[in-house]
C-alpha cells in the first residue's frame, strides 16, 4: 500500500492511500504531489505540501485532480502529469460534441433542489449525472422554508436509493446533517441551478462568508452566477467540498449505468416484463405499466424516464432493451458469484 505519511499537509485536502497510489502511477522521483483547487483560463491554483501555488499546464486539468508537479527552467511550477481519476462528474454541451469535466475524484455529488423552484424532474436528471460519475448522489433540499407542502416527501418517493437532506440556513436546520456527510478524506461537489443557495450553504459549513452570494430575481426565482468558477475548499469539521457555478443546461449525452441507477425501481419492475425487449409502451405483459395501473409507480416518473432515455439516444438509434437487460443479469450473476466466493473464503 502506498505510504501517504510524507505529505501529511495534504491530508485535509483528501490525501490518503488511494490518492497516493494514483499519484504514484504518474510521478517521477523529483516530482511533488498537489491537488487542483481552482482552474482559470491558462493556469490553475494547486495546493502543494508547501501551500497554494499557481501552476501552468498545456492542457488544463479539472478541479479535484491530483497532479504531479515540477519546476521548469525558469522556476515556474508546472503540472507534468494528472493522476488517474476514480470518479468524474461530467456534462455534455447542447450539441454533444464536447464533454466537460465539472469535478474530479469526488465521493459525493450534492444535488441542490431549491424549495422556491420545485422540479422533481430536474433533480432526477441530476441524479443520473451523479450516479454516472461513479460517486454517491445526495439531494439537498435548500430553502426548505419556501418549499410547497409535500415536496420533500415527493423527492424521497421518486429518488430511489438517494438520501434527501432538508436544509434552511435562515431556519438553522440541516447544516449539521450535511456536514456529517463530509467525512475526512471524502470529497463532495455541489451541483444545481443558480440561486439555489449552494454558496450560502458552503459558507454555513465554513463558518464564514467566504463565497459570494446573490439575490434571486422575483419574476422567475432564478439567481445570478455569483460563483464564477469551480473552487475546492476544506471544511473545518472534515472533508472537502467543490462549489460550482449554477448550471442551467445539463446534457446527458450517451451515459452508461446512470439512468438505470437513478430509476432502479423501474428497472426492477422491467425485469418481470413478458418480453425482454419491452419498451413499456402498451406491450402485453408489461410489468411496468401494470405497476402504474396499480398505483405502485408514478406515471410522471415513467414519463420522465422515457424522456431522458430518448435524450440519451437522441441520435436516432433504437434502444436495445434486451441488451441492457442481459447486461444487468450478467452483472447480477457476477455479483452473486463474488458474494459466494467471499463466503467460502471466510469459512473455517
Amino acid at each position: 500500500m502506498y505510504n501517504s505519511v510524507p505529505f501529511e499537509s495534504l491530508v485535509p485536502l483528501g490525501w490518503d492511500d488511494r490518492a497516493g497510489a494514483a499519484y504514484a502511477e504518474v510521478a517521477g522521483p523529483t516530482h511533488i504531489p498537489g491537488r487542483v483547487i481552482r482552474v482559470d483560463r491558462i493556469s490553475c491554483v494547486v495546493a502543494t505540501p508547501d501551500g497554494e501555488r499557481i501552476a501552468t499546464v498545456s492542457e488544463l486539468p479539472a478541479v479535484g485532480d491530483w497532479v504531479a508537479l515540477d519546476d521548469d527552467e525558469d522556476g515556474q511550477l508546472v503540472i507534468v502529469a494528472v493522476a488517474p481519476r476514480w470518479s468524474a462528474l461530467t456534462r455534455h454541451d447542447a450539441d454533444r460534441e464536447r464533454t466537460q469535466v465539472l469535478a474530479a475524484n469526488v465521493d459525493v455529488v450534492l444535488i441542490s433542489a431549491p424549495g422556491d423552484r420545485p422540479s422533481a424532474s430536474r433533480v432526477e436528471r441530476e441524479t443520473i449525472l451523479g450516479w454516472e460519475s461513479g460517486a454517491q448522489p445526495v439531494v439537498i433540499l435548500t430553502k426548505a422554508d419556501l418549499a410547497p407542502p409535500g415536496y420533500a416527501a415527493e423527492l424521497r418517493a421518486r429518488l430511489v436509493g438517494v438520501e434527501v437532506i432538508i436544509t434552511s440556513v435562515p431556519g438553522g436546520f440541516g447544516v449539521d446533517q450535511l456536514a456529517a456527510t463530509l467525512q475526512p478524506c471524502r470529497t463532495a461537489v455541489f451541483l444545481g441551478p443558480s440561486g439555489a443557495g449552494k454558496s450560502t450553504l458552503v459558507n454555513a459549513l465554513l463558518g464564514e462568508d467566504r463565497l459570494a452570494t446573490g439575490e434571486v430575481r422575483e419574476d422567475d426565482r432564478r439567481g445570478r452566477h455569483t460563483t464564477s468558477s469551480r473552487e475546492l475548499v476544506t471544511i473545518p469539521t472534515g472533508g472537502v467540498l467543490i462549489d460550482t457555478p449554477g448550471v442551467r443546461t445539463l446534457g446527458l449525452g450517451s451515459v452508461g449505468d446512470g439512468l438505470d441507477a437513478a430509476f432502479a425501481d423501474l428497472v426492477a419492475l422491467a425485469a418481470n416484463c413478458r418480453f425482454t425487449d419491452c419498451a413499456h409502451d402498451g406491450e402485453p405483459g408489461c410489468a411496468v405499466l401494470a405497476a402504474v395501473a396499480a398505483g405502485e409507480l408514478d406515471v410522471t416518473r415513467l414519463a420522465n424516464y422515457r424522456r431522458l432515455e430518448a435524450e440519451i439516444v437522441g441520435d436516432g438509434r433504437v434502444v436495445d432493451h434486451a441488451g441492457r437487460k442481459a447486461e444487468r443479469e450478467e452483472r447480477k450473476r457476477a455479483e452473486r458469484q463474488a458474494r459466494t466466493a467471499e463466503l467460502y473464503r471466510h469459512r473455517p
